[in-house]
């Protein structure tokens, strides 16, 4: 089987720094409502220093990007 989980990624972007280079992954939560609290919390903690925190939904192969693929190939058969 395709063993792929939702995961929630809060990220950070700092306002000083350009490009990819500002942005960073803080942390990979389980649920959304743990991501809100979480970029809820730091935006508040943060708060005027020049970065800000959100959250996105991702996927994640416990068992590897190639098992899931190849599950996926050989079920297309």
């Amino acid at each position: 089987m395709n063993k792929k989980i939702h995961v929630y990624a809060v990220l950070r972007v700092d306002g000083d720094i350009s490009g990819d280079e500002g942005i960073t992954v803080k942390e990979i939560l389980p649920t959304l409502e743990e991501a809100m609290q979480e970029v809820e919390r730091l935006n508040q903690l943060n708060r005027g220093k020049n970065c800000r925190y959100f959250w996105r939904i991702g996927r994640c192969f416990p068992e590897g990007r190639n098992k899931a693929s190849e599950q996926s190939s050989s079920d297309s058969d």
